[in-house]
């Protein structure tokens, strides 16, 4: 066990430091000419510095994402019982799309509304957070916690979002539609770092409450009616813990773009590396994973000189990776029946 989290460790410093010093690769020959050059040295020098400084933001705002991705998605899994569910069922990949092509549709006569960043995330977090918020309530409180009803309702929001976009789509301009393009193509590149440090302490509001409640969750995964009969509020927790979930997602949303499948992939290694099902320390081993693969996503995307994104290829592998758990399950259930 303490062998396997060395490992993961010695690797998260490794991404570390690749995602910091990948752009010298690419920029090698340019900075050592010139270096050779007394009357530009200073410039170099002082041009790196900016670099490191622009992408050690940029590295916490992975670490944000990642961390926040594994937390949810653990939390989430819990409550549905099932490892092969994250929060993005319910839609939120279409819900961000959604306000981002009504806000350049609707009021393009306001464009500071979309275009300044800051005012951008805070009405993007407010819209995903507020449907998500009032789906989970509204469903919740007539239906006692019925997840599975949650997750239909879900998929329906989705493709009403979707369609509801195309229509909008159809009907824009071709430089509306670019704009629309270009606010919804989010990256950790052209993140504004003005957003990291606003959204920083609510992200460390989030992570602090979910993993203080862990002890909660090992509780709630053995059932609702055990769960009842050892003093959860069963439905309660449910709520909050969902609301908390929608939150979370809206943020990293809204920062890099969606991450789908990134809580599958980092909860369901660490759980089956560990062998541990205690959520403290799957929290950890969790966001360990999700970080080292999300920064060393990063860095090979940059390598190999943008020809795709991070969360393009996170998403290729997040969804054979969903592929093989679905068959696993399907032949342990097979095997179980017969």
């Amino acid at each position: 066990m303490r062998k396997k989290i060395l490992i993961m460790i010695g690797l998260l410093i490794l991404s570390i430091l690749a995602y910091l010093f990948v752009f010298f690769i690419p920029t090698f020959e340019s900075i050592m000419y010139n270096l050779s050059r007394p009357d530009r040295q200073h410039l170099v020098f002082s041009s790196i510095m900016n670099i490191l400084g622009n992408r050690s933001v940029q590295l916490l705002a992975l670490v944000m994402v990642a961390t926040l991705t594994a937390f949810s998605t653990l939390t989430f899994q819990t409550l549905t019982k099932s490892r092969i569910l994250t929060p993005s069922v319910i839609g939120f990949d279409s819900i961000f799309i959604m306000i981002q092509a009504t806000l350049v549709f609707f009021f393009s006569g306001l464009p500071h509304l979309y275009l300044d960043p800051i005012t951008n995330f805070i009405l993007s977090f407010l819209f995903m957070s507020g449907i998500s918020i009032l789906i989970y309530m509204s469903v919740l409180r007539k239906h006692k916690n019925n997840i599975v009803f949650l997750l239909l309702i879900g998929l329906i929001v989705s493709t009403l979002a979707s369609n509801y976009v195309n229509l909008l789509q159809v009907l824009m301009e071709p430089e509306t539609f670019q704009t629309v393009q270009a606010l919804t193509t989010v990256s950790v590149v052209n993140i504004e770092f003005s957003l990291v440090w606003i959204s920083l302490p609510l992200v460390i509001f989030i992570i602090i409450y979910l993993f203080r409640k862990n002890y909660v969750y090992d509780v709630m995964l053995l059932g609702e009616d055990i769960s009842k009969n050892l003093g959860v509020d069963y439905n309660k927790e449910s709520i909050i813990n969902l609301i908390f979930i929608s939150l979370a997602v809206s943020i990293t949303t809204a920062l890099v773009g969606p991450l789908s499948f990134l809580g599958l992939i980092a909860v369901n290694i660490s759980t089956e590396m560990f062998k541990d099902y205690k959520h403290k320390n799957l929290y950890i081993y969790s966001s360990l994973l999700a970080t080292i693969v999300l920064i060393f996503g990063q860095a090979i995307i940059e390598l190999t000189g943008f020809k795709s994104t991070v969360t393009t290829l996170i998403q290729f592998t997040g969804g054979i990776y969903m592929m093989y758990l679905i068959l696993k399950e399907n032949r342990v259930w097979l095997s179980l029946k017969m």
